[in-house]
C-alpha cells in the first residue's frame, strides 16, 4: 500500500465528516496538493447531494403563480383550478418520490462502501498492532524482475504464529513460484507458496513448522513449481534471528 492509497480509501470518510480531527486536517492539507483527490471528492460530493435533505425543489414555470391567483379570484374557474392544483400536487409528489428513491439508493451504496472501508481499516490496524507488539521484526529488501519489494518476518507470542509479509513484488513467472523456507540449526524446512501480484501485500500467519526444531531464520526463494518443497532454486532474501 502506498501513502496515497490511504487518502483514496478514506475519501468517503472525509466527505461524510467521520474522520477524527487529526486525520481530517491531514486529508484537508493533502487536498491542497493533489488534483486527483480534489476531483474525486467533487464527484463524491455530487453523489451525496442526492441525499433526501439535499433534494432541490423544482421551481414553478414562469407565470404559474399569477395564473393560480387569477383562478382563485374567478369563481367560475374555481373547479378547473382545483383539478389543476391536484394534478400539480400529484406531479410534485411523483418527482419528490423519484428523488427520494434515488437518494435512498445512493445512501445504500455509500453506506456499503463506507462499511467496506472501515473493515479494511480495522484489518490493517490489527496487522500493524501485531507487528508493533512483536519482540523482534526482521525485514529485507528484495529485487526481482526489475521490481524492488520487501520481505518481513516476525513472531507473535500471543498467537504463537510466525507472520510473513511480502510486498511490491511482481507475480512469479510462468511455471515459477515464490516460496517461504524456515531456517533451523539442522537445515531448511519448506513453508507455503507465497503469491504476489505487485499491487497488494501478501500477509501470512503460520504455526511453527516443527515444534522440535528451533526456527532461527527465514528464506524467500523463487523457482520452478516442480521443485517446490525440495530446495530453494534462487534465494531472494534471507533473515536470521
Amino acid at each position: 500500500m502506498t501513502a496515497h492509497d490511504w487518502y483514496i480509501e478514506n475519501l468517503i470518510a472525509y466527505a461524510t465528516r467521520t474522520l477524527n480531527r487529526k486525520d481530517h486536517a491531514l486529508f484537508a492539507s493533502h487536498l491542497e496538493r493533489c488534483e486527483e483527490c480534489r476531483h474525486a471528492l467533487a464527484d463524491l460530493e455530487r453523489d451525496l447531494a442526492w441525499l433526501p435533505m439535499g433534494v432541490t425543489p423544482a421551481a414553478p414555470r414562469p407565470g404559474l403563480p399569477r395564473e393560480l391567483v387569477d383562478g382563485v379570484l374567478r369563481k367560475r374557474r374555481a373547479g378547473w383550478w382545483r383539478r389543476a392544483g391536484a394534478l400539480a400536487a400529484s406531479s410534485a409528489l411523483l418527482l419528490a418520490s423519484g428523488a427520494w428513491l434515488n437518494a435512498r439508493s445512493q445512501v445504500t451504496r455509500l453506506s456499503s462502501a463506507l462499511s467496506t472501508s472501515r473493515g479494511e481499516l480495522s484489518a490493517t490496524k490489527d496487522s500493524f498492532a501485531a507487528i508493533v507488539g512483536a519482540e523482534r521484526v526482521l525485514q529485507k529488501s528484495v529485487t526481482h524482475r526489475g521490481a524492488e519489494g520487501g520481505f518481513l518476518v516476525f513472531y507473535d507470542h500471543d498467537s504463537g504464529r510466525w507472520n510473513v509479509v511480502v510486498h511490491d513484488l511482481p507475480p512469479a513467472g510462468e511455471g515459477e513460484a515464490y516460496q517461504l523456507w524456515f531456517v533451523t540449526h539442522t537445515g531448511l524446512l519448506p513453508g507455503p507458496e507465497l503469491r504476489a501480484d505487485g499491487a497488494r501485500p501478501t500477509f501470512l500467519a503460520l504455526p511453527a513448522p516443527d515444534p522440535t526444531r528451533e526456527v532461527v531464520g527465514a528464506v524467500l526463494s523463487v523457482g520452478s513449481r516442480d521443485h517446490a518443497g525440495l530446495s530453494p532454486d534462487v534465494e531472494l532474501a534471507r533473515v536470521t534471528f
